[in-house]
């Protein structure tokens, strides 16, 4: 990925759907935090948010990135503390929204995410391409059983789902954001 590309990803725990389609607030997992942290590193990533309402699940997140920026966790995996110095913790999508605007004078183009088929998807080739217009923007990963409609409708673009050559189709969030971004930004 080159440097005038600002992507960003965030990880939404606040407004996703339960398997009967609830409205849920999903818990924030440490697996979660360090493999997309560090697959977003491996792409270029400019950063990768986690947003939970949860003002003792922030303080966990910022614990764990406090051990792998300082102290024995830095100087026992430095790559681990590379890939966490590229994370920010926020109460919110809003706040996310708000910092990449402040940082960059632009609010983001937004990107949903989702295993389920539908119209008016957008290609990952398309969006790459799309992405070279100097605009920031802002990818959603959502948790449980995925993104409510009230948070995919903010979406300016429905990236299409990640598919593989069988009908089943349940991979963990960790898991689709690393093939997303390889189909985006590998080589």
């Amino acid at each position: 990925m080159t440097d005038a590309i600002d992507f960003n990803i965030v990880l939404l725990h606040e407004d996703m759907v339960d398997k009967q389609q609830n409205l849920v607030t999903t818990s924030l997992t440490l697996i979660d935090t360090h493999d997309i942290a560090r697959s977003a590193r491996t792409y270029g990533v400019r950063c990768t948010y986690f947003a939970h309402p949860s003002a003792s699940l922030r303080n966990l997140a910022h614990t764990l990135k406090s051990h792998w920026q300082g102290g024995h966790g830095a100087s026992y995996n430095p790559d681990r503390q590379e890939a966490l110095s590229h994370i920010d913790i926020a109460s919110s999508f809003d706040e996310v929204i708000h910092k990449i605007d402040t940082r960059t004078g632009q609010l983001p183009i937004l990107i949903a995410t989702s295993a389920r088929p539908g119209p008016d998807r957008i290609s990952f080739s398309d969006l790459r391409a799309r992405m070279q217009d100097g605009r920031p923007y802002l990818m959603m990963l959502g948790t449980g059983h995925g993104m409510s409609d009230k948070l995919l409708n903010r979406a300016d673009l429905f990236l299409e789902p990640v598919n593989g050559p069988t009908p089943y189709n349940h991979l963990s969030v960790r898991s689709a954001c690393a093939i997303m971004l390889d189909r985006m930004f590998g080589c």
